[in-house]
């Protein structure tokens, strides 16, 4: 049993610490990120998305301790600002109408130093999709997609048209039926023999 014991210790003790660091660093990004707020050096509603993705992404962290606070609070207020684009932005904005505004910001997160690799690879991805589109091909799917949702709505509206056209056949049908039966009733009446 106590073989069992020391056997099984190290690899707890060998994971323990890797989640003590996770931890420790999680909670040390998170009172840092507080601090800021509580010098009003940082945005309150900048607080969660920054915290979740520091923790996830520590490598983006700014590492030199030496910084002023107040350079701290911009540079992380610039980074929610990038991480709330990249929220809401689609490849296509990056390439149309946002890209200063996509430049802009990647121009201002790289000045404040925060990590190279992280910052070009959000740039590869944007500005260098798998998909490689020229203007021209892109305006061509975009008039197409133009196009083709005109053609959808149409045919959209050409189907609750005859929609409705079928409805008004049936209730013609149902109303035209029961004149109908209403006629053989009074010709089975008359052509039925008087009888004695």
């Amino acid at each position: 049993m106590l073989k069992r014991i020391k056997l099984f210790f190290p690899l707890v003790s060998g994971d323990t610490s890797q989640n003590v660091e996770d931890l420790s660093s999680s909670l040390f990004v998170k009172s840092e990120l507080e601090q800021l707020v509580s010098k009003n050096h940082l945005d309150y509603e900048n607080l969660s998305i920054l915290t979740g993705f520091l923790v996830k992404n520590p490598s983006v962290h700014l590492k030199d301790n030496s910084l002023r606070n107040r350079f701290k609070g911009c540079a992380y207020n610039l980074l929610a600002d990038l991480l709330k684009y990249l929220e809401t932005h689609s490849v296509l904005d990056v390439l149309g109408s946002c890209h200063s505004e996509f430049v802009e910001l990647l121009l201002d997160a790289r000045n404040f130093g925060f990590d190279k690799d992280w910052l070009d690879d959000v740039e590869r991805r944007a500005l260098f999709p798998e998909i490689q589109v020229s203007q021209d091909a892109l305006q061509k799917l975009l008039d197409s997609k133009q196009q083709v949702t005109k053609e959808v709505e149409v045919l959209h509206l050409k189907i609750e048209i005859l929609s409705q056209h079928v409805e008004d056949l049936k209730h013609q049908l149902t109303s035209s039926k029961a004149v109908l039966k209403n006629i053989i009733q009074q010709e089975a009446v008359l052509i039925a023999p008087i009888g004695y």
